[in-house]
């Protein structure tokens, strides 16, 4: 969704923060469609390697709930990754009647290979700022990160 703000609207009411949020976005969405392409997977799939790699591995009931999804949807999402050589299903270790989802030993590494450019270059502009200044620009991301949250009633 491409919103702008007015013409109108005075730089010094917070556009120029606005623009610079909205550049981010953008990136942010671009970075993600690099990096589904190298790893040959598509943005659902993403999302579900995303979440057992920083949370471990899971359900599909527990996947489906978490990325609110259906199940089905979900379902069809793990087999493309199981397909793709991205994930596996494996038993449950107390449960025989569920499957936990687990993320292939290598995509960890791959990813990484990705996305550590980014990562360290946030990290060396962030330690470009002074304490001060990070304390400043991280109370600024929490209270958007608040404005999302508050925005998607979570």
């Amino acid at each position: 969704m491409d919103v702008k703000r007015p013409a109108t609207e005075p730089a010094t009411s917070g556009g120029a923060i606005r623009e610079q949020l909205r550049n981010l976005t953008l990136r942010q969405q671009r970075f993600e469609r690099y990096l589904g392409r190298r790893l040959r997977v598509d943005p659902a799939g993403l999302a579900v390697m995303d979440h057992l790699v920083n949370v471990g591995p899971t359900t599909p009931t527990d996947l489906a709930r978490r990325l609110d999804a259906s199940t089905a949807a979900t379902t069809l999402v793990i087999d493309r990754l199981v397909a793709g050589g991205h994930a596996t299903r494996e038993p449950h270790p107390t449960d025989r009647r569920k499957v936990i989802v687990t993320p292939a030993e290598h995509w960890g590494a791959t990813a990484y290979e990705h996305v550590a450019p980014v990562i360290e270059g946030v990290g060396e502009a962030a330690a470009e700022l002074s304490p001060g200044e990070q304390a400043v620009v991280a109370a600024f991301l929490e209270r958007i990160v608040g404005v999302y949250d508050a925005a998607t009633d979570r």
